[in-house]
C-alpha cells in the first residue's frame, strides 16, 4: 500500500509529514463539526503522541516511531494500537474514551479528522473514506477539567489522606479483578525483569553526562543486579501467590482523575478514573503490583508529598494484605523514577517537542534520575534485625513500627513462648524470675523456635525483625550463623532507657494487662510479662555486647526515651530504607 520510509525512528509513507499533518490538523476546518466561534485549539507533545485539544474533546494520534519498546511505525499498527487502548481504557474511565477517529488525506496537502467510530469499525489504511484516503488515526476522548487531575489537587493542597486511601481503593480492586494466569505471571520471572532493567540501561546510556552523570547510573546497576541476585526467592514467592497481574502500567499522576458533581440534595460526589493505560506493550502493563504501587508512591514522593505517598500504600498494603510489597518497594521505585527519567530524557533529541519544552524536561529527568539513585540505597540482601535490650525499654514498640514501616517478617519471642506452652498471649503470666514458663528449658525451647522461624522467612528471600530480649550473648550468635547461613546481614538494636523509665513503663503495662479489658489492649497483644518486680533480676544477668560479636553483627544502641519517630526513622536510615518522608535528627548511636 504504501513504501515505508525510515529516517532518525521516523517511519511514514514518503508523500505525508507527520509534523506537517499534524499542524493541518490544529486548525478549526480540520474537524468534522463545526467549532464555536473562537474555540481554543492546542497541541501537546510527548514522546510518543501529539495531542490535539479542543475545549470539549481530545483528539491523540500516535507518531510514526519505533523506540523498541514501542513500534507505531506504520499506520496499520497506529490502526491495532489505537484499538487497544480504547478497548484496554474504556472500563477504568468509563464515557471518556469515545472511539477512534481516521485521519482522512484530502488534496493539496489538506488533512482532516473523520467522524469518531467504535474501535472495531475503523476502515483500513489507504481506503477511501469521507472524500479522501485514510492515512492515519486518533483516539478520541472527552476532555476532562484539568484542574481534575491527581496532579492539579496536589499542587492546588486539595489531596489529604482520605482521598489517597480511596484512590488506593480503587486501585486495589482494580488489581484485585484483572487477569492473571500463567502467561501473566511469566512477567515475574527475573529474566523478564532484568530484561526489561537491560533495555533502560541501554536507552539510558546515551543520556550519561547530559540527564544523569555516570557515578549515579553506575550506581543504579550495581544495585539493580545486587538486588536481583540477592532475592531471587523473595521475586518466586510474589509470583507463586499471584501479585503479577494485568495492570494499569502508566498509573501517574496526571492520568488520575477525581471527578467531582454536585446534585440537588445530594451531598458532593466524586468518582474516579483512570486514563492512558499501557496498550503498546503487555510487558509493560503486566507486571508485580509493586511496581504500580511504586509508579503513583514515587509521583507524590517526588511532588514533595511523602505523607501522601506512604498513606497510599499503607492504604494499599491495608485492604490487600500484601506485607512483602513493602519489602520489594525500593526495587520498584528505582524502576519507575528511572523510567519517568528516561523517557524525559528522550524529549531532548525529538525535533518536534519545543526547545523550551527540551529545557523543562532535561531539569526534570536529573530530578528522576537523582531519586533513582536515593531508592538505590535501599539494602539488596536480605537482612536480620534483633530488636532487643531489658523489659521496659520499648523493644516491641520499635519492632512493631519499624514491622509496619518495612513490611519484613516479625517474630516475637513473648508470643512465641506463649505458642509453644499452649497459652493464649493476651493472658498474664505472674511467673517468678527464671521459674514457670520463663525457667530456662522454655526460654532456650523459646530461641530455637525464633531461629526456625526467622530461617523460613530467610529462605523465602524475606527480612527478618525478632523481637526478644537477647539476654544471652549465645542466643545472639545462634541467630547471627543462622543469617549467615541465608546469606542475610544482621544488626542488633540495643533498645535502652534510664531505670526509673522502665520501672514506670513495666508497672503501667502490668496494671493494663491484668484489668478485665486486657484481652482488647494494645498492650496485650504484645504478650509480654514483665513486671517492676523483674527488672533487677534480669539487668543482674545481661550479656553486654562484645568485639567479638562484631565480625557479623552490626551493633546499634538507641535510647527510647525520645518520641518514637525520631529514633525509628533514623534506625531505618541505617538499615539502608530510603525513606519517603522528611529525615529526622535521631537521638542514636553507633557504637560498632
Amino acid at each position: 500500500m504504501y513504501k515505508d520510509q525510515k529516517e532518525d525512528n521516523l517511519i511514514y509513507p514518503p508523500s505525508i509529514d507527520f509534523t506537517e499533518m499534524v499542524k493541518a490538523l490544529t486548525h478549526p476546518q480540520a474537524f468534522p463539526f463545526a467549532l464555536p466561534e473562537k474555540s481554543p485549539l492546542s497541541l501537546v507533545q510527548t514522546h510518543a503522541s501529539a495531542v490535539v485539544l479542543t475545549a470539549d474533546l481530545v483528539y491523540k494520534l500516535k507518531k510514526p516511531q519505533n523506540f523498541g519498546f514501542f513500534d507505531y511505525s506504520t499506520p496499520e499498527l497506529r490502526q491495532h494500537f489505537c484499538q487497544q487502548e480504547v478497548l484496554l481504557n474504556a472500563p477504568l474511565a468509563p464515557g471518556v474514551y469515545l472511539g477512534i477517529a481516521p485521519v482522512v488525506a484530502l488534496h493539496e496537502k489538506r488533512y482532516r479528522f473523520g467522524p469518531t467510530l467504535p474501535p472495531n469499525d475503523t476502515p483500513l489504511p489507504g481506503t477511501s473514506f469521507e472524500g479522501g484516503m485514510v492515512v492515519d488515526y486518533a483516539v478520541v476522548m472527552e476532555r476532562l477539567p484539568d484542574d481534575a487531575t491527581l496532579e492539579a489537587w496536589v499542587q492546588a493542597d486539595r489531596a489529604d489522606l482520605p482521598r489517597l486511601a480511596e484512590i488506593a481503593r480503587t486501585v486495589a480492586s482494580f488489581h484485585a479483578t484483572t487477569r492473571t494466569d500463567e502467561h501473566v505471571a511469566s512477567f515475574g520471572s527475573l529474566d523478564v525483569i532484568l530484561g526489561n532493567w537491560e533495555e533502560n540501561f541501554a536507552q539510558i546510556r546515551p543520556y550519561v553526562g547530559r540527564t544523569i552523570d555516570a557515578a549515579t547510573y553506575d550506581h543504579i546497576v550495581m544495585f539493580v543486579r545486587h538486588f536481583l541476585q540477592r532475592r531471587t526467592a523473595l521475586f518466586a514467592n510474589r509470583m507463586h501467590e499471584g501479585h503479577i497481574r494485568d495492570c494499569h502500567g502508566d498509573l501517574r499522576l496526571q492520568h488520575i482523575y477525581i471527578l467531582e458533581k454536585t446534585e440537588p440534595s445530594v451531598p458532593r460526589k466524586s468518582r474516579i478514573v483512570f486514563l492512558d493505560r499501557i496498550e503498546f506493550n503487555e510487558r509493560f502493563r503486566y507486571s508485580d503490583v509493586a511496581s504500580e504501587i511504586a509508579f503513583l508512591t514515587m509521583e507524590l514522593d517526588i511532588a514533595s508529598r511523602s505523607d501522601l505517598a506512604q498513606g497510599f500504600v499503607d492504604a494499599y498494603v491495608a485492604v490487600t494484605g500484601d506485607e512483602t510489597l513493602r519489602e520489594v518497594l525500593p526495587f520498584y521505585l528505582c524502576y519507575r523514577a528511572c523510567v519517568r527519567g528516561k523517557v524525559l530524557s528522550f524529549q531532548l533529541d525529538e525535533q518536534e517537542v519545543p526547545e523550551a519544552q527540551r529545557t523543562i524536561s532535561s531539569g526534570q529527568a536529573q530530578a528522576f534520575f537523582s531519586l533513582a539513585a536515593h531508592y538505590a540505597n535501599a539494602p539488596t540482601r536480605p537482612l536480620l534485625v534483633m530488636i532487643g535490650g531489658l523489659m521496659g525499654t520499648g523493644k516491641s514498640t520499635l519492632a512493631l513500627s519499624l514491622q509496619h514501616e518495612s513490611g519484613w517478617a516479625l517474630f516475637s519471642s513473648d508470643a512465641l513462648r506463649k505458642r509453644l506452652v499452649q497459652l493464649d498471649p493476651a493472658h498474664p503470666q505472674a511467673d517468678s524470675f527464671g521459674q514457670g514458663v520463663y525457667q530456662p528449658a522454655w526460654t532456650a525451647r523459646t530461641y530455637d523456635a525464633l531461629r526456625a522461624e526467622a530461617g523460613n522467612a530467610l529462605s523465602s528471600g524475606r527480612s527478618v525483625l525478632l523481637d526478644a530480649s537477647f539476654v544471652r550473648r549465645a542466643d545472639r550468635q545462634m541467630m547471627a550463623h543462622e543469617a549467615i547461613r541465608h546469606g542475610a546481614a544482621v544488626v542488633f538494636v540495643e533498645c535502652v532507657c534510664s531505670r526509673e523509665a522502665a520501672l514506670m513503663r513495666l508497672g503501667q503495662r502490668w496494671r493494663t494487662r491484668t484489668e478485665a479489658s486486657a484481652a482488647s489492649s494494645k498492650e496485650a497483644s504484645l504478650a509480654s510479662d514483665g513486671r517492676p518486680d523483674l527488672y533487677d533480676a534480669q539487668h543482674n544477668i545481661w550479656e553486654a555486647f562484645v568485639a567479638d560479636e562484631k565480625p557479623h553483627v552490626r551493633h546499634l544502641v538507641v535510647t527510647t526515651t525520645q518520641p518514637l519517630a525520631h529514633y525509628r526513622e533514623r534506625v531505618l536510615d541505617v538499615l539502608g530504607l530510603p525513606r519517603l518522608c522528611c529525615k529526622l535528627e535521631p537521638h542514636i548511636r553507633e557504637i560498632s
